[in-house]
This record gives structure tokens, sequence and C-alpha cells, in this order.
């Protein structure tokens, strides 16, 4: 399939970055259009050019590199394909997946016997909260670079692929415990996002096929068994009801009859089934709306640690930073998403242009040079992914900037045993 081909020539990667973007305003023009919710505040032109002049700027920091690389001439031949780095991988995952579990159930006592608020409430329990734990688990982020590995080099070992695919479970078995959506959904995109760029010549297949369908069973079932566990604690009120009154229903409330028909089908499979696209289309339209309610506070700019929390909670735990976490949530004061260009409004206004910029023209060398050297390949899926889903979520904040580094150190680790090895021999 031409799809297979991305990495062939300059114009194909191209369109890969781009059709990035697109499909990604593409889903969420898409699920504007299809779900029947009333728009109680209207975006502000304000939010409206915001977003649009940080697409462009990002398109013109990743095309003016054009110059740059016209003038180097590389061998079109990928890095040799290493089966041990694949190993290695699947090795500290493995590891990784110990120390998280002990950690998860003996030492902050999560259970799958728990509810989800409850392993919620000891999961933020802060004395339970070992750093040496967190630091030795943090290769489980690398769980989607041996499938990815294992498709590029077209290798044909079913056990090595299942054990491949068994390692996505491991963010959504913690997703599940502690009630992540995103956990669950990240994961499972992933893994398309690489058939898509990769294989897609396989994706028609009847087993494919089979999996897609298993899969949307598994997202309906899982989704609608998270929402009734976050609203049965100590209320009421009918679990429709309750979701009506879901932090994001005041922005983008259902329809007055599609409630109605949600209400007369509420045990059926079709009313499951309506329920959780719609319940899906909220989820990926609040967020535009969650920063035009931002964008109207004029809160102050947080110069960086928005979408780096993660690096600054380390720091704060390692003592040498004392900077208060509840400074650099949502100024709004609700728990929800606000985009990537939210976290880049938080952090630095309309300088955020300078910054996409300069985000475009990483791109535009990320992808040139994967295609030279195979073990930058996972960086560009986790790239291309956020860049589907900027109008959704912020992967950077959620742990982007963990994952190069994780991933960038494992590749300079490995790199720098094998050669004093081949030095001893």
């Amino acid at each position: 399939m031409w799809l297979n081909k991305f990495f062939s020539e300059g114009k194909q990667r191209n369109m890969l970055f781009l059709k990035s973007l697109c499909i990604g305003i593409l889903i969420w023009c898409s699920f504007y259009i299809l779900t029947p919710v009333n728009i109680i505040n209207p975006l502000s032109s304000k939010t409206i050019w915001f977003i649009l002049l940080n697409y462009i700027t990002l398109i013109l920091g990743y095309f003016s590199t054009d110059l740059l690389f016209k003038k180097k001439t590389h061998s079109n031949t990928i890095s040799k394909k290493s089966e041990e780095f694949i190993y290695v991988v699947i090795g500290l995952l493995l590891f990784s997946f110990v120390i998280r579990y002990i950690d998860l159930f003996f030492i902050r006592e999560v259970s799958f016997f728990n509810s989800i608020s409850t392993n919620k409430y000891n999961l933020a329990q802060e004395d339970k909260f070992s750093i040496t734990l967190g630091l030795l688990s943090v290769f489980r982020f690398l769980y989607f670079v041996p499938y990815l590995f294992y498709v590029v080099e077209k290798r044909s070992n079913k056990k090595l692929l299942f054990l491949c695919l068994l390692l996505f479970l491991i963010p959504i078995i913690e997703g599940t415990l502690r009630g992540s959506r995103r956990l669950i959904f990240e994961p499972i995109g992933i893994l398309i996002t690489i058939i898509c760029i990769y294989n897609f010549s396989k994706l028609l297949t009847k087993k494919t096929i089979l999996i897609t369908v298993l899969g949307v069973v598994f997202t309906v079932f899982i989704s609608n068994f998270i929402l009734k566990e976050r609203i049965q604690q100590n209320q009421k009120k009918e679990f429709l009801e309750k979701i009506y009154i879901a932090p994001y229903n005041d922005l983008l409330p259902l329809k007055l009859e599609t409630k109605e028909f949600l209400i007369q089908n509420k045990n059926s499979w079709i009313g499951n089934i309506t329920f959780t696209l719609l319940h899906a289309g909220q989820y990926i339209l609040h967020g535009v709306y969650e920063f035009d309610q931002i964008q109207k506070i004029a809160p102050f700019k947080r110069k960086g640690m928005y979408n780096g929390f993660i690096v600054v909670k380390l720091l704060n735990k390692l003592n040498l930073t004392n900077i208060p976490l509840e400074s650099l949530m949502n100024p709004t004061r609700r728990v929800t998403y606000i985009t990537f260009f939210g976290g880049l409004y938080l952090d630095f206004g309309w300088f955020s242009l300078f910054a996409m910029f300069f985000l475009g023209a990483i791109q535009k060398t990320l992808f040139y040079y994967c295609r030279l050297n195979h073990y930058l390949k996972p960086l560009l899926i986790a790239i291309v992914f956020s860049n589907v889903f900027l109008l959704v979520f912020n992967f950077l904040r959620a742990g982007m900037f963990v994952f190069i580094f994780i991933y960038l150190s494992t590749i300079f680790l490995f790199s720098f045993t094998k050669k004093k090895l081949h030095k001893k021999i």
C-alpha cells in the first residue's frame, strides 16, 4: 500500500506531517457536527485565532528547514537491525511492570476489588509515594517500542508478536484500576497509529477487523464501567442524571430529545452504545471550550511549568525545588482537559507562536532523520500521535517529556554498552 511508503521520499514525509494535523482537525470537526449538544457559550474570536495561528506557525516552522536538508546528502539507508535492542527493551518493560505493580498493589494498596474512587484516593496519598519505585518503573512508558520495531523490521515470530502486543496491557490495566480513560485510549490509539503508518495493507484483514470489533466492544464496556464507578459513591441520583451534571455538561449539554432517547433506552445495548458515542463526542469537544473559558480569565503565565508539570513534580520530590503544584493546575479549578493549545497559552500566552515555530522545525528534523536511523521511529510515532490530538489532549504534559528522555537514555545506554563489549572482545 502507498501509505507504507511515507518515509521513502521527502514529499511523502511532509504529507504524513500534514495528514497528522488534518486528521486531528477532521476528527474534532466530525464530532462537532455529529454530536447533538447545545453550545452554551460560542467560542470567542480570540480562541479561534489563537488555535489557527499556532497551527499555521507549526507548519511554517516545519517547512522552514527544507533548505537546510536540501544541502545535505545522506544515504537512504537505515541503521543495522538489532534483535538485541527489542529484547533489551522488553526486559526493561517487564522489570518496570513488576516494580510498578509492587508499588500499586502492595505499597499504595490499589486493588481490583476496590472501587475506582478508593483506588484514586489511595494513589493520592503522598506519604505512600516512593520516589525510588517511581524512578525504577519509568521504562513502562516504552510499552509500544517492541511492537513498532517488530512491524518496521517485518518480523514473523508469532510468539514475539504476542508478547509485544501483550505489553500494551501495562497502561490499560493501570487505567482501569484508577479510572483513567486516557491510559486506556492512548495505547489503543498508538497501536492504530503504528499500523496505519507502517502496516496499512494489513489493516483490512479478517483478523484486524475482528480485533477492531472486539476493541470497540471492550472500549464501550470499560468506558461505561468507569463512568458508573465514578458516580456510584454516596449519591442517590439516577446514573444518566448524574452524567448530565458532569463538569463538561455545563458547557456542552446534550440536547433534550437526545436525553429523552437515552432515558427510554437506558437498559438496552443500543442505549449503551449511543451513550458511549455521545459521551465520547462531549469528551473530545469540550477541551476547546474549556480553553476558551481560561482565555476569558486572563491567568498568569507559567513559563513552561504547566507543560513541564511532571518534571516540576519530580524536582519537588527530590527537594530541588519547592513550587506549589496547585499553581500549575487548571486555573478554572475544573478537572478537565484544556487541549494542547490551552497548555501553550497558560505557559507562554501569544509568545507560544515562537514555541510552535521551533516545534515545527524539530518535527521536520525528526521526520528527516528517522528514515536514516530506525531507532528514532518511536519518537516519530509519539509526535504523530500527539499531532492528531492537539485539539483534545495535551500529551506533552501527560508524559511526552518523560518518554523522550527515557527512550533516548535507553538508546544511549544500549549503544554505549555494545561499544564497551565490542572493545573487550
